[in-house]
């Protein structure tokens, strides 16, 4: 059986999809995968037996036009952002609706997913949730650097990652007492806020800005000792499973996604809620206290966690139980 996988993900720095779909690529799967680009007009020869799109818009357009071409059943990869437009109505959420619409089977990291589009589509195809996937490192915690806690932001300039928050948080933190450096690691998206963010680190110098090619990504999540979330919608990122995977304490906001991974009593992260400053200096002072002995047992509980809930294995069978799905 033979999928075609239409993305638009490339390996721009720091960028989440791309990592993803290098990761799907690589499976290990009783099918054959291969990736096309987002060209409707692409003539896919030989014809696959499904077409996967990669989000509604960045590769659903196209992939609705090839499936259609080649009468082929569609599957499309819902991404947080598709639902954002949704649930709010926003602009191009008539297409992403569309897009939605035309799939025999769609895919999402969460059940809650399914629930929100259950409820926003007229007619709803069926729903396969793939749950993220990380492979572990064999690399031991974080060496720490004395005096300082180090916290990594991954997140692309963008309001929808709202870095802004992080660094009014770390300003916070760090009128508390605590002794901290904030990097906000990720490309700029948009121009004019990313202006905005730099004005507003304008002079705090424990704030720095960086953009890693995917190769070097790995080696800033060893030199961190804690890993933030700050999106407003679209949480339920890759980057925190990094995090965990190489030993940071994480610290996502309470939003859809960042509670679907971590809600639950034996999950190693900690939701946040932003008004809540001094659960955040707790937090943020445990980390910076913890002795070494806590520090590798953490690290160990978080990885057992992610062995048992996002493995490449549970990833690649989920993917096959969705292409399955699709076909007559």
């Amino acid at each position: 059986m033979r999928v075609a996988l239409v993305t638009a993900a490339t390996a721009k720095p720091c960028r989440g999809n791309f990592t993803t779909i290098q990761r799907w690529v690589h499976h290990d799967y009783s099918w054959d995968l291969v990736r096309v680009p987002p060209e409707p007009d692409h003539v896919l020869d030989p014809v696959p037996d499904v077409v996967h799109g990669y989000h509604a818009l960045h590769g659903g357009l196209a992939a609705r036009e090839i499936a259609r071409r080649h009468q082929r059943p569609l599957v499309i990869s819902v991404g947080g952002t598709d639902l954002w437009r949704l649930m709010g109505g926003r602009e191009r959420a008539d297409e992403v609706a569309s897009v939605l619409g035309s799939a025999a089977c769609i895919t999402g990291a969460f059940e809650s997913f399914g629930g929100i589009l259950a409820g926003l589509l007229p007619d709803m195809p069926e729903y396969v949730v793939v749950p993220r996937a990380i492979a572990l490192p064999d690399v031991p915690p974080p060496a720490r650097e004395e005096g300082v806690l180090r916290v990594l932001l991954p997140a692309g300039l963008r309001d929808i990652k709202d870095p802004m928050l992080g660094i009014d948080l770390a300003d916070e933190l760090v009128r508390r007492g605590l002794p901290l450096r904030l990097t906000i690691m990720g490309p700029t998206i948009d121009e004019d806020y990313a202006e905005r963010l730099r004005a507003r680190a304008s002079g705090l110098d424990f704030v720095h800005f960086e953009v890693r090619p995917p190769d070097q990504v790995a080696e800033a999540y060893r030199q961190a000792d804690v890993c933030w979330n700050t999106s407003t919608h679209e949480g339920g990122a890759n980057a925190l499973l990094e995090g965990l995977a190489y030993g940071q304490a994480v610290f996502a906001r309470d939003v859809l996604g960042n509670r679907d991974f971590f809600e639950a009593p034996d999950s190693p992260a900690t939701l946040f809620d932003p008004a809540d400053l001094e659960g955040a200096e707790r937090f943020h002072r445990a980390v910076f206290e913890e002795s070494d002995e806590e520090r590798r047992l953490r690290v160990e509980c978080a990885r057992e966690w992610l062995r048992r809930n996002h493995s490449a294995e549970h990833e690649a069978r989920a993917l096959e139980r969705a292409w399955a799905a699709a076909l007559p």
